[in-house]
C-alpha cells in the first residue's frame, strides 16, 4: 500500500530532521537520527534498524535493510546513503569533520543498487512501499557538468532531473578496479525521476550546502498499490 509512504510524509520528516540535525558525523549517525525523527513525528510507528532480509535481492547473499518501519498501513523499507565532501565546521559546541569520500562512480552505482533492492523488498512482500534517501554536500552528485560525453558510470548518474529506469550497466570504459564486486547490471522495474531538494546550509563553511534526494518506491502492480 503506497499510502503507508504517503502517511509518513518523508519530505516533512527530512525538513524536521534538518532543523534539528543539519549535519551528521557519519551514515550511521544519519541512520539513527532519521529513525529518531520518524519516532518523534510518528510515535505509533515501529522503527527497526538493520533488519535481516529473508529473501535477498541477490540469492545466496546476506542483506539487511537500513530502516524498516511498521505502520498501520504496512511496512516501509528505507535505504540510506551519506556521501560527503571535505568539511570542517563548528556546530554550537560540536566539531564536525567530514572526509572527501570521492569514488562517485562507485557510490552512484550503490545508490541505484539501493533503489533496485527496495523494489525487490516491495515485490517480495518484505515491505508494501519504500524509499531511498541520499544526503550529501558533494555537488557532483546533483550537478550535470554539461559536457555531454558518455562515461563509464553514465547509467548510474544521479543528476537533477535524471530518470532512472530499465537496465543500468557500466559503460565499456569501466575498469575492473571500479566494477569489482559491482559487476551485475541493475534491472529497475519502476521509473524514478530524480529531484534534489535543499537539506541544510552550514554558514561560513566551505562545501557547507547539503542537499537531499528522496526516491520513493511503490508497487509496480496497480493491484498492490
Amino acid at each position: 500500500m503506497y499510502r503507508a509512504l504517503e502517511e509518513l510524509d518523508l519530505v516533512r520528516v527530512l525538513a524536521a530532521l534538518a532543523a534539528r540535525r543539519p549535519v551528521f558525523h557519519s551514515e550511521a549517525d544519519m541512520q539513527q537520527e532519521l529513525a529518531w525523527q520518524i519516532h518523534l513525528l510518528h510515535p505509533a510507528v515501529g522503527v527497526r534498524l538493520e533488519v535481516r532480509v529473508p529473501e535477498p535481492s541477490r540469492p545466496g547473499r546476506r542483506e539487511r535493510v537500513d530502516v524498516l518501519l511498521h505502520t498501520e498501513l504496512g511496512r516501509v523499507a528505507i535505504e540510506l546513503k551519506y556521501p560527503t565532501d571535505a568539511l570542517s565546521a563548528q556546530i554550537a559546541d560540536e566539531l564536525v569533520v567530514l572526509p572527501r569520500q570521492g569514488a562517485q562512480d562507485v557510490t552512484t552505482y550503490d545508490v541505484v543498487k539501493d533503489i533496485h533492492r527496495v523494489e525487490h523488498f516491495v515485490r517480495t512482500g518484505l515491505a508494501s512501499a519504500g524509499a531511498v534517501i541520499v544526503i550529501s554536500n558533494d555537488r557532483s552528485y546533483w550537478t550535470d557538468p554539461g559536457h555531454g560525453r558518455a562515461t563509464a558510470a553514465s547509467a548510474f548518474r544521479l543528476y537533477e532531473g535524471t530518470v532512472l529506469s530499465g537496465s543500468r550497466s557500466w559503460g565499456a570504459a569501466a575498469g575492473p578496479g571500479t566494477t569489482r564486486g559491482r559487476e551485475p547490471a541493475l534491472e529497475l522495474s519502476g521509473e524514478h525521476r530524480l529531484a534534489w531538494g535543499p537539506f541544510s546550509r552550514i554558514e561560513g563553511a566551505s562545501r557547507g550546502e547539503f542537499r537531499s534526494l528522496l526516491v520513493p518506491v511503490h508497487p509496480s502492480d496497480p493491484a498492490r498499490a
